[in-house]
C-alpha cells in the first residue's frame, strides 16, 4: 500500500470518492469498475467466507463458554484466552455476514464503497488484537517454560489487563484517524475488498508495528518453547536418568497434585504451541505477498483470497484448544453431559459443582 498508490485514486464519472480506481491505460467508467459476484472466484470466495463464518462462530462460542464455566481452564493464562476467543468470535459470527452482504448484488455497487469506512476499521482493529493476544500468550507460555520460576510475577490478573489495554490503545491509535482520511484512507477495490492506503509515515510506522511486532513476538517464543520442550523430553528418556519425582521430598498427596498440574502445564503449552503455528502459517503469507510479489490492489482478486486465507486462523484457533488438550475435551464432554441431565463420574464432580452454582444463580434470577 504505498503511498505512489493513493496518487492513482481519481473521482471518476458517478463513482464515489470511496471507490477505489485502479491506474488503467484508458479511461475507467461506472459500468467497468464493479467484479460481478457470478466470477467464479467470488463465488468460491463467498461460500468460503459463509461455511467459516458458521462453523468458526460455533467453535468460538463452544470453547468461550466452557472457558468462562470452567476456571481451571483460565489458570495460567487468566483472562488472556477468553480476550481473544470473544474477538475471534466477533469475527466470525458479525463481520463475516457483513462482507458477504456487500457480495449479494449482481455487482459492487459504487455506493457500498462508503462501507468500507467503517467495516475496514472494525475488522482491522480485531486482528490486529487478536494478533496482540497471541504475542501476550506467546510470551505467557515462554516466560512459564524458559523461566518457571518467575512465571508468578507475570501471571497476575492486573499485567495481563495492562497488557490488553496498551494493546487497544496502540491499535485504535492506528484504525482510528483513516476514517477520517488522517495518515492514511479506506477504499474499496473492484473486487468488493476494502483496502488501506498510507499516505504518512506515521501510519506506515504504525501498521507495521502493529503487524511485525506481535509476530516477531509468537515467532521467537514459538520457536524458544518448542527447543526447550524437545530438550527436556530428550533428557527424561536419557538412560540412567533419575526421576525428579524419586528425588522429591514432597509427600504422595502433594508430589501426585504437583505431577497432575505439571502434566496440566505441559498440555497447555502443547496446544498454545500449536496455535502460534497456526497463527504464523495463516498471517505470514499475506504480509510477505504484499511485501515482495503483490503490488497494492492491481488484482483484487488476489487481495480477497489473501484476506480470506488470514481469517481462517479465527477458525482454526478453537479447534486447536479441543483437539491438542484433552482438558477442554473432558470439560465439553462434562458440559454436554449435564445439559443432558445424565450422571457425572465421581472423578468429576468438583467441576460440576461449577455448573451447578451458574444454574442455580440464574433460577434465583429469575425467581426475584
Amino acid at each position: 500500500m504505498a503511498l505512489n498508490i493513493s496518487q492513482q485514486m481519481m473521482a471518476s464519472v458517478n463513482l464515489s470518492k470511496y471507490c477505489l480506481v485502479l491506474p488503467l491505460r484508458e479511461n475507467v467508467s461506472a459500468e467497468r469498475y464493479s467484479i460481478p459476484n457470478t466470477h467464479p472466484a467470488i463465488l468460491a470466495y463467498m461460500y468460503l467466507v459463509g461455511i467459516f463464518s458458521v462453523t468458526g462462530s460455533f467453535a468460538n462460542l463452544l470453547v468461550l463458554t466452557v472457558v468462562l464455566l470452567f476456571s481451571s481452564l483460565r489458570k495460567g493464562v487468566g483472562i488472556l484466552i477468553p480476550h481473544l476467543l470473544i474477538c475471534q468470535t466477533v469475527v466470525c459470527a458479525i463481520l463475516c455476514p457483513v462482507l458477504l452482504a456487500g457480495n449479494t448484488k449482481k455487482n459492487v455497487k459504487l455506493h457500498y464503497c462508503e462501507s468500507c469506512r467503517y467495516i475496514e476499521p472494525l475488522l482491522l482493529t480485531l486482528s490486529y488484537i487478536i494478533n496482540w493476544s497471541d504475542s501476550w500468550l506467546a510470551l505467557n507460555r515462554f516466560v512459564a517454560v524458559i523461566f518457571p520460576t518467575k512465571f508468578g510475577l507475570i501471571n497476575r490478573p492486573g499485567i495481563q489487563v495492562f497488557a490488553l489495554i496498551l494493546s487497544w490503545f496502540v491499535v485504535l491509535l492506528t484504525t482510528v484517524p483513516p476514517m477520517f482520511d488522517v495518515w492514511a484512507v479506506y477504499r474499496m477495490s473492484p473486487g468488493g475488498a476494502c483496502v488501506v492506503l498510507v499516505k504518512s509515515k506515521t501510519a506506515e510506522f504504525l501498521m507495521a508495528f502493529n503487524v511485525y511486532c506481535p509476530l516477531a513476538m509468537v515467532a521467537v517464543s514459538a520457536t524458544c518453547i518448542a527447543i526447550k520442550m524437545t530438550l527436556t523430553n530428550r533428557n527424561r528418556h536419557l538412560p540412567g536418568r533419575v526421576r525428579p519425582e524419586s528425588e522429591s521430598p514432597a509427600g504422595p498427596a502433594q508430589l501426585h497434585r504437583m505431577l497432575h498440574m505439571s502434566k496440566r502445564l505441559k498440555r497447555m503449552s502443547r496446544m498454545l504451541l500449536a496455535s502460534f503455528v497456526c497463527s504464523l502459517a495463516c498471517q505470514l503469507p499475506q504480509f510477505i505477498a504484499v511485501m515482495v510479489v503483490y503490488k497494492g490492489a492491481r488484482d483484487p482478486l488476489v487481495g480477497v483470497f489473501l484476506g480470506l486465507w488470514a481469517l481462517l486462523q479465527y477458525g482454526f484457533t478453537p479447534i486447536i484448544y479441543v483437539v491438542g488438550n484433552k482438558d477442554y475435551q473432558q470439560k465439553i464432554g462434562l458440559l454436554w453431559a449435564h445439559v443432558r441431565g445424565s450422571s457425572i463420574p465421581p472423578t468429576r464432580q468438583a467441576d460440576s459443582s461449577t455448573l451447578t452454582c451458574h444454574r442455580s444463580a440464574r433460577t434465583a434470577t429469575h425467581q426475584m
